[in-house]
């Protein structure tokens, strides 16, 4: 009897303690890294024309002026169809705004999300990474935000979704390709 106790002693203590740590981490994560209370850029929707449209939502409680320089998307997982262009998968929004204290933007990303899918006719689908590159007076900063799971139809969002786990960042090429090789050379390796 003192056994079944304790072993739901035990497993009672490891989910508290699990619970815990998605606790901690949920509110931690709201906290900039970057040393810059108060702002607090987020993917949310708004209204825009009369629709909701997926939006990069600029909240500025500091009370400094900050100017938000670009948004840096990336799409990964994309599955699309009747596309009219090939996707880069990539694509950037400068916004050049500067946002005052205790103020706040939104910023549609629908025209950037749609081109960098390729600008598909039909519904698509795709998780995208950001990156917002921002200045607080001569100092500059990166914020990585949340991964979202986005469905589309065209211009117009049908549906967004947090992502849990991180999609893999792609990173720039650090080497340049080796020198294309001439056509003597490609005819000698195949004698």
């Amino acid at each position: 009897m003192t056994t079944t106790y304790g072993i739901y002693l035990l497993v009672f203590g490891a989910a508290v303690f699990y619970l815990g740590l998605r606790f901690r981490n949920s509110i931690g994560g709201s906290e900039p890294v970057d040393g810059v209370p108060g702002f607090r850029p987020r993917i949310g929707f708004s209204r825009f024309d009369g629709m909701q449209s997926i939006s990069l939502v600029l909240e500025n409680e500091s009370t400094e002026r900050i100017r938000v320089e670009e948004i840096e998307i990336s799409l990964t997982d994309l599955i699309a169809e009747d596309q009219t262009a090939n996707a880069s998968c990539r694509e950037t929004l400068r916004i050049r705004q500067t946002i005052e204290a205790e103020d706040a933007l939104p910023i549609s990303l629908a025209g950037v999300i749609y081109k960098a899918a390729g600008d598909p006719q039909r519904e698509y689908s795709c998780t995208m990474s950001s990156v917002l590159r921002f200045r607080i007076g001569d100092e500059s900063f990166e914020r990585n935000l949340a991964d979202y799971r986005i469905r589309m139809i065209g211009l117009t969002a049908s549906g967004a979704q947090r992502e849990r786990k991180r999609t893999p960042r792609r990173q720039p090429a650090t080497h340049m390709p080796a020198e294309p090789q001439g056509i003597a050379a490609v005819a000698a390796k195949f004698k």
